[in-house]
């Protein structure tokens, strides 16, 4: 860990704590088994420590786990930074933030952007898709861009899995996703649950 570093200790529940040995387990694999990169940067090496979850070069394994790599490099710092200050809320990346200065973050963020998107398995449903096209075109693409791939406003969000494009809104919707902005929140909030679930095919099945 690096030093000057002070791990703040918290409090998780059951969920979460099977979710850190999970953790634990993936990143242990990741390190004994070794690498399909010869890379020596300093990006790579700490962005090891996310792999056990978001999997090698960013490409997310989990339906609810989000895809890194040729992520948005800003988005993903500020998202990484608002982790380690207690502004967004979860047990295990609160942890793993506070391991890293700000430096290391920006060098962990620039290595999964600088790769290209690396499409996993998202299952998804054409006629929900069909649905959630022209939901889509009225309330995301000044942020996200005609195709999702985001900008200067938003992340990428297209070829995101489902369950977790569902779930990011469903939380900014009630509200309880933390270090949210204002326009999220008024633009969720009057989607339905079904408005919610054909955005989530609608992105899901976007490339």
């Amino acid at each position: 860990m690096p030093q000057g570093h002070r791990v703040r200790v918290i409090k998780g529940t059951g969920m979460e704590l099977r979710f850190m040995r999970g953790w634990l387990v993936g990143l242990i694999v990741v390190f004994v088994s070794g690498t399909a990169y010869a890379d020596t940067s300093e990006g790579f090496r700490l962005s090891q420590t996310c792999a056990g979850c978001h999997g090698t070069a960013g490409a997310s394994p989990g339906n609810t786990i989000p895809i890194l790599g040729g992520q948005n490099a800003k988005y993903l710092a500020d998202t990484m930074r608002a982790y380690q200050k207690g502004e967004r809320e979860f047990y295990v990346m609160n942890i793993i933030a506070q391991a890293f200065n700000d430096a290391q973050i920006g060098a962990i963020a620039d290595w999964f952007s600088s790769h290209s998107w690396i499409d996993t398995p998202t299952p998804n449903k054409a006629s929900k898709a069909a649905i959630g096209a022209p939901i889509a075109a009225a309330k995301c693409v000044e942020c996200h861009g005609p195709n999702g791939k985001g900008g200067d406003l938003g992340p990428r969000i297209s070829g995101q899995p489902v369950t977790y494009l569902a779930k990011v809104m469903a939380e900014y919707k009630a509200g309880s996703r933390t270090n949210s902005n204002a326009l999220q929140m008024i633009i969720t909030r009057d989607l339905s649950d079904d408005d919610i679930e054909a955005l989530a095919h609608y992105y899901a099945r976007l490339r």
